[in-house]
């Protein structure tokens, strides 16, 4: 009995010292190819004379053309952009977007997609150029493909590099327009004071407010300047008579107070719209708090 004990442990023992040298021939591999890789990169670098910074990440990288007041990739947006991905080994391009028919690859930055360019994009700001090296690790790792052989490093130009969207096209409007928004809150609105007020608004009494609402193109779709009455809404207290930006906006204001708030529709009208806002638009509305009373 002692004996056979004796040789399944001795079995057990041969088994993880297999099991351990087949993974330290593992990590000792990727080693060799980490290194290789960053020899191969360096390599190329040089020979190329690109002034290269390394990302977290690991990608290499080099703006070549700036624009610093564009907007930097957000969770939500769609992007388009032109790139041509070219192996390193031999300058031979592999694959590149449709310049000539100017068709851009377009992808949903959903938090879920884990395209190469994820890995890059966060590195540029809208129209912006620029050049990336990959090591093989953020490529096409151990695989082989038909014209990039496993373990290989990758070039990628980045040519045009745009975002839309709901959050995409508000911060284009703002930019476009030259706005100074004072304060962006956690839902997503943006609040921008135009006038100052005179003292604090009061949880559970009415505020009385003017307001004009617009679309983002101008186009006035409600107002009530023209009008001796002001709307009524109680402040801090939860509305299903008034879309959800519009509360967040009202909230935060003062007595005597103007303010520009601008919302996308998943605090307004949301994907469906109503019958005079389209579905997933939005919203701009100016703000002044008139008078404060009791219910």
């Amino acid at each position: 009995m002692m004996k056979f004990k004796l040789f399944n442990f001795l079995l057990l023992g041969a088994l993880v010292g297999l099991l351990s040298s087949c993974l330290s021939k593992v990590v000792l591999e990727d080693d060799i190819i980490v290194q290789q890789n960053e020899t191969q990169i360096q390599q190329y670098i040089s020979s190329k004379n690109l002034s290269m910074q390394k990302a977290a990440n690991g990608v290499y990288y080099v703006i070549t053309k700036k624009n610093d007041s564009g907007r930097t990739l957000l969770l939500g947006d769609t992007v388009r952009l032109h790139y041509v991905l070219t192996r390193l080994s031999d300058d031979v391009k592999i694959d590149s977007s449709s310049v000539l028919k100017n068709q851009p690859f377009t992808f949903y930055n959903n938090g879920v997609n884990t395209n190469i360019f994820l890995k890059m994009l966060p590195q540029m700001k809208e129209g912006e150029q620029a050049t990336f090296i990959l090591p093989s690790s953020l490529a096409g790792g151990s695989a082989n493909f038909p014209n990039l052989p496993a373990n290989s490093p990758l070039r990628c130009d980045i040519t045009y590099f745009y975002t839309y969207g709901e959050e995409a096209t508000i911060d284009h409007y703002i930019a476009k327009n030259n706005i100074t928004v004072t304060e962006k809150t956690t839902e997503g609105v943006r609040y921008i004071k135009t006038k100052e007020g005179a003292a604090d608004l009061i949880s559970g009494k009415v505020a009385k407010v003017k307001y004009t609402g617009k679309f983002l193109n101008g186009e006035i779709f409600d107002t009530n300047l023209n009008t001796t009455d002001s709307l009524s809404i109680t402040v801090g207290a939860t509305s299903t008579s008034f879309v959800t930006g519009f509360v967040i906006g009202v909230n935060k204001m003062r007595l005597g107070e103007k303010a520009t708030i601008i919302f996308p529709s998943s605090l307004g009208y949301g994907t469906s719209g109503s019958s005079r806002i389209p579905g997933s638009t939005p919203l701009i509305f100016e703000l002044e708090i008139v008078a404060l009373k009791d219910k």
